[in-house]
């Protein structure tokens, strides 16, 4: 096995040649492309950039939606030995802007005509910037700054397969390869240098869970901006996967049923929409299906849990048997019906909608990491599962837990550095190697991890008892009249809440008790509110009396990337949100707490 990015690849291209590498939906049908093809794109995409004067180290930017271009551009800068800075499509112009001067980014990639206008925006704004060049150009007019792909191309045609190979080969396992800026919630983004030897510890850590090989399609539609998606991406390519790229969030349903994939990675927000939608097709149900849906959940859950401790009575099997043929295989039948490994991570994901996929079949493996640590350091396995938990460290990775409930990790994995920033980076890697990751947590007898939240944003109330908000959130969440929420009571009496409810569910709901208006005077309707109440109680009976939500306003708006509320990764930018929705926060804590 080799021992760079560049060997993996390589051996990935020699082993599944004219199978299919990529999938890709144009003009309405979908194409594949296999892994010769992929070495091509890259092999003339490396000495195109040498053409450009781009040298070993120099960091190359890249804005683009997922498609086979993006990872063959990354394989072929990696090839030339060039840092990739991959730049989330959702960015703001002064975003990009900080980020390119950042890292004193030398060319950009881009693949569309507005993407491009980005960088026109800003472009007098970054020095380093020497030219752009583009996926699909719409009419075109090249010129010194801006080329297209196939201009690039064209530039590094007339090399031979073993030029390539011996350029590829020229980088060593310690040369970093990529610089990954984090989602910035707590501040600006800093730049995560990850080096080749840290990918294939990553590799080596995360590939047991991840078992397939040709004929196993993987759906790729998290951005190949977030580590997670570049990782499991990168793992099913050198094991001949064919990766699927999903054409958008919106066709995300229509792209499944129509790849029909074996592995999905997603985020909890995608699990949660599911959960919602699943509730509330059955909400809208006729009765005798409402209490089918209920038999059957029951059954798979015992199903489940008998399954756990040793095998299921036939009685038990038998009605389960028949509650999947009635229940649980049309709604698996949504996701292709052939997926064997959905992975969630990014966030916890509420244990109650674990529990729910569990009883339906569809097992969804936690995985824990951030963009630090390469993806993953501990994760859920078919074999080693424990519900709420995101599983035990991986392989070679070194676990511990300070007296302060933080979770520090140790191993090949950790990042070489935050990009020129020294002080960041002693102060996240100790001397003795350990990353603080800043996540609370604590593992079991077991050594499952489960993570509890982040240090930065424990809730201290003004009665000097600390509150978690994501096990608070994630329990609202779970009801299908709540999208989304986030959670508040810092240096204040009692715990609230901005609520954004479910839309479509609270239209259903007011509609068939005869209430009128759209969303925005639903969310101030007394009679919705005394049913949200009820509903946030219920809730909230798991939690002890002082981290109980006591107050919440309904917030029509979804919070959202666009207006600096979510990051690219969908969590929560808590310092937005408290500015912006400050005076609606006042305003629930000079009242009287609602129950």
């Amino acid at each position: 096995m080799g021992n760079t990015l560049n060997e993996r690849f390589l051996e990935a291209v020699d082993r599944y040649g004219d199978a299919g590498a990529f999938l890709s939906k144009r003009h309405g049908k979908w194409e594949s492309f296999s892994y010769k093809w992929a070495m091509e794109q890259a092999q003339k995409t490396a000495f195109g950039l040498r053409s450009l004067g781009c040298e070993p180290g120099d960091r190359l930017a890249i804005l683009s939606e997922n498609r086979p271009e993006w990872a063959t551009t990354d394989f072929g800068a990696m090839a030339a030995g060039c840092l990739l800075v991959p730049l989330y499509t959702t960015l703001i112009p002064e975003q990009v802007e900080h980020i390119l001067n950042d890292a004193e980014v030398k060319l950009v990639i881009v693949s569309t005509m507005a993407h491009l206008e980005t960088i026109f925006a800003i472009r007098d704004r970054v020095p380093s910037l020497e030219k752009v060049v583009l996926f699909d150009p719409d009419d075109l007019d090249e010129n010194e700054f801006v080329i297209s792909l196939e201009t690039l191309k064209r530039r590094g045609e007339g090399r031979s397969r073993e030029q390539f190979r011996r350029l590829a080969r020229q980088v060593e396992p310690g040369d970093p390869c990529t610089i990954v800026y984090t989602s910035g919630t707590t501040g600006e983004p800093k730049g995560v240098v990850l080096s080749h030897a840290n990918f294939m510890a990553e590799i080596t850590a995360v590939e047991p869970c991840i078992e397939g090989g040709v004929g196993d399609v993987a759906l790729s539609f998290l951005p190949l901006s977030h580590i997670l998606q570049r990782m499991v991406d990168t793992i099913c390519l050198v094991h001949g996967f064919t990766i699927a790229y999903s054409e958008s969030l919106e066709t995300l349903g229509e792209n499944i049923r129509e790849v029909r994939p074996t592995h999905i990675v997603g985020v909890p927000r995608l699990y949660e929409k599911i959960y919602s939608r699943i509730h509330e097709a059955v909400d809208n149900g006729s009765a005798p299906k409402r209490a089918l849906f209920s038999w059957a959940l029951r059954v798979g859950r015992r199903f489940r849990e008998a399954g756990v401790s040793g095998s299921a009575p036939i009685g038990l099997s038998l009605r389960h048997i028949l509650a999947d043929a009635l229940v649980f295989g049309k709604i698996r039948a949504a996701t292709g019906g052939r997926v064997k490994l959905f992975l969630s991570g990014g966030a916890p994901l509420a244990r109650e909608l674990v529990v729910f996929f569990d009883a339906v079949g569809i097992r969804i493996l936690e995985v824990w990491g951030m963009t630090e640590l390469t993806g993953g350091a501990a994760m859920n396995t078919p074999e080693e599962y424990r519900y709420g938990s995101v599983g035990k460290p991986c392989p070679g990775v070194q676990l511990k837990i300070t007296t302060e409930g933080e979770i520090c990790v140790r191993g090949g994995l950790v990042m070489q550095e935050y990009w020129r920033r020294p002080e960041a980076t002693a102060e996240t890697i100790d001397e003795d190697g350990w990353l603080h990751s800043g996540d609370v947590g604590f593992a079991d007898e077991d050594g499952f991890l489960y993570i509890t939240d982040r240090i930065k944003e424990l809730i201290v109330t003004a009665g000097g008892k600390n509150v978690a908000p994501q096990p608070l959130e994630n329990a609202l969440k779970s009801d299908e009249f709540i999208s989304q929420a986030m959670v508040i009571g810092d240096s204040r009496n009692f715990i609230s809440a901005l609520i954004v409810p479910d839309k479509e569910a609270v239209q259903a709901w007011a509609k068939a008790n005869g209430i009128e208006g759209g969303i925005k005077a639903l969310c101030t309707d007394e009679m919705i509110l005394a049913h949200l109440t009820t509903r946030v109680a219920a809730r909230m009976e798991g939690f002890s009396t002082y981290e109980r939500v006591k107050k919440f306003a309904l917030i029509p708006d979804e919070f959202s990337q666009k207006a600096g509320e979510l990051t690219p990764t969908l969590k929560l930018k808590r310092r937005a949100l408290l500015a912006r929705y400050g005076d609606v926060i006042d305003a629930m804590y000079a009242c009287s707490a609602r129950f």
